[in-house]
């Protein structure tokens, strides 16, 4: 029925490498939205790795799902 159309459909490509780029853009100028945030202050050497834990929790995300667009792949059966 319906398990058997969802296994055999696959996502598309572009769905998943559009997400990445866009993410991978709006983190490249996140330091420069940032920039105004820390520059005036004492502790703008903080941005950095601001920025860098920024990354790993939103790249962490889209890696999560990811994985979870074909949630039917650890079943056991895909072998028989």
């Amino acid at each position: 029925g319906g398990c058997e159309r969802l296994l055999s459909s696959p996502i598309p490509l572009f769905y998943s490498r559009h997400t990445a780029r866009f993410l991978s853009s709006w983190l490249l100028l996140l330091p420069l939205a940032l920039y105004g945030e820390f520059g005036n202050s004492w502790n703008h050497i903080a941005m950095i790795p601001t920025t860098g834990f920024i990354s790993v929790c939103l790249f962490g995300i889209e890696e999560l799902a990811t994985q979870l667009e074909e949630p039917f792949t650890i079943l056991p059966m895909q072998g028989f």
